[in-house]
């Protein structure tokens, strides 16, 4: 009987200390609104969200799009070894539709992920989104392209 009454309390103990800890580091993530990406060194970037800027105008990539935003974010690199912007691949959203992502380096200065990024370094860059509508927020898919492990950042950004 004992070991009974043992057993079904060491077992609700634990259920309870491993639900806590869940709830913690869903909640540390939440609160942060950085996206981290690791490259191929298990160092990470770090990329933070500084400013959207939506323009009403159409734009044709391929396809009409009824307006554009100009995100900046601020890249950091975390890391110790110098890291390649190009190996980062983004993939933008709008509601379940993909849309483009585009540079423009003659005018506005709107690079992108392009150039290297050494270690501990960090820089602002600047990177076009095509928009179907002006109301649906915008999902970013991050990933690097030299990690094995084929990880992907996801962020929601609203635009209204």
């Amino acid at each position: 009987m004992n070991k009974k009454i043992f057993i079904t309390l060491f077992t609700l103990i634990l259920i309870f200390f491993s639900a806590n800890t869940s709830i913690c580091i869903v909640k540390d993530k939440n609160l942060s609104k950085d996206i981290w990406i690791n490259n191929i060194e298990d160092n990470n970037l770090k990329i933070k969200i500084l400013d959207v800027n939506v323009s009403d105008e159409n734009i044709e990539l391929g396809e009409k799009y009824n307006a554009f935003a100009i995100i900046t974010m601020r890249v950091e690199n975390t890391g110790a070894y110098e890291i390649e912007l190009s190996n980062i691949d983004v993939y933008p959203f709008q509601g379940s539709r993909p849309t483009k992502y585009f540079v423009n380096t003659s005018e506005d200065n709107i690079t992108g992920f392009l150039g290297n990024l050494k270690g501990k370094e960090s820089k602002n860059i600047k990177m076009g989104i095509a928009l179907y509508n002006k109301e649906e927020p915008i999902k970013l898919e991050l990933s690097n392209i030299e990690n094995t492990s084929n990880e992907k950042s996801v962020e929601s950004i609203s635009i209204k």
